[in-house]
């Protein structure tokens, strides 16, 4: 009987110890002198920011240019995105959406886009190109693609303004206003 006893004496000293201990654990991490902790505002998502065409007053396109001259292209969606490069350039895309919901296929639409830049002083206020004589004459950087667009797909051009741009009579300088687009073609239809 007095085995018991100790050992239910042992057996009470050694739970006491395990909770004196939990608690000084528990309440280690409590004890400060110091102020209250005030919580911080959660991190805010930084917004990616594509450049928009910038542009002075009286100009009479001040958006994205994207003309389709041919009826051929009007179910492909076609959308023009620019990023400024580190290359003092603008990197150009041109994405082709000829996904359907009927998951339709067939042939490829043969296409020849002219992707071009330019910064308003290098052409009159009402400049707006819908050919690409237009460009030509205009004389604004500018970059022939060739894209094959078959049914149910997504297809993206893109090119670095003026870098990968053909001679011409201006240059583009992405410091000053500027505007961007592209004039595609069905190259089956061109002249």
């Amino acid at each position: 009987m007095f085995s018991d006893t100790k050992r239910s004496k042992g057996f009470a000293a050694t739970v006491l110890l395990v909770a004196v201990a939990a608690l000084f654990i528990i309440s280690a991490g409590c004890t400060t002198n110091s102020q209250p902790i005030t919580p911080t505002a959660a991190p805010t998502e930084v917004p990616v920011v594509t450049p928009a065409p910038t542009a002075d007053a009286g100009y009479a396109v001040t958006e994205p240019i994207v003309v389709k001259a041919d009826d051929s292209l009007i179910t492909t969606k076609t959308t023009i995105d620019a990023v400024e490069s580190g290359n003092s350039g603008l990197v150009v895309t041109v994405t082709y959406d000829k996904k359907n919901s009927m998951g339709a296929t067939g042939d490829g639409l043969f296409t020849l886009a002219y992707i071009f830049a330019y910064n308003y002083v290098d052409v009159p206020k009402d400049f707006n190109p819908q050919t690409r004589e237009d460009l030509f004459n205009a004389g604004v950087p500018y970059k022939s693609v060739r894209s094959t667009i078959y049914p149910n797909n997504v297809v993206y051009a893109t090119c670095e303004l003026p870098i990968d741009s053909v001679p011409t009579t201006h240059s583009l300088s992405i410091g000053k206003p500027y505007n961007y687009g592209v004039i595609v073609y069905n190259v089956n239809n061109i002249d």
